[in-house]
């Protein structure tokens, strides 16, 4: 039996956790959210910490992974808005509601562990978080790299460094809430980890 058959008999009858176009671009977000910010924090102070030895390879590596970002972006936006899971997402009165009952969890309060139909609280605020603030980085961003061209920008920032400033704290909200959802991932189930890659628990 081929592999392709034994894969659809293991998950025949059960519905994706996560699409294949889901994983695809999130699978393509990622190491372009991560290039970003390496390569970025290098340049703002360079060191061999980020896995840079040189400016120009920083700089090469932040122009290319700046554009997959935006591009992977807003392909996700459309997606969201075209399938409507963006309602799986974004916080709404239940998540409120429940949040308590999380915190109590996540705090070690309480044992009991709540579940929730896909993301949990903390999860919907991350990705809310990351559709904030990502475009934010990627205007202010754009403006930095052609400055010329987006000088309207820079002076509602007040100028390039003001600029630069709001470019690296958005920077560093992204590093947050990147470290927020890698803590999460690992710790939330291996079942759950997996369907990232294959899409099914």
């Amino acid at each position: 039996m081929k592999l392709a058959q034994m894969l659809s008999l293991l998950v025949k009858g059960k519905n994706p956790r996560h699409s294949w176009t889901a994983r695809l671009l999130h699978w393509t977000f990622a190491p372009a959210a991560l290039a970003c910010i390496l390569s970025g924090f290098y340049i703002n102070r360079p060191t061999d910490f980020y896995g840079f030895n040189k400016m120009d390879s920083a700089r090469k590596t932040h122009f290319i992974a700046q554009f997959v970002l935006l591009f992977s972006y807003l392909a996700r936006v459309c997606y969201g808005f075209k399938n409507k899971n963006y309602r799986e997402i974004i916080p709404d009165r239940k998540t409120l509601v429940h949040m308590p009952e999380f915190l109590k969890h996540e705090l070690f309060l309480t044992s009991r562990k709540p579940e929730f139909p896909k993301y949990n609280p903390g999860q919907k605020i991350l990705f809310t978080g990351f559709a904030l603030f990502i475009p934010i980085q990627i205007v202010t961003g754009l403006a930095l790299y052609a400055s010329n061209s987006w000088q309207k920008t820079a002076k509602l920032a007040g100028g390039l460094n003001p600029l630069r400033k709001l470019h690296f704290l958005a920077a560093l909200a992204i590093y947050s809430l990147v470290s927020g959802h890698l803590y999460f991932a690992l710790t939330h189930g291996l079942k759950k980890l997996k369907s990232i890659f294959t899409g099914y628990e």
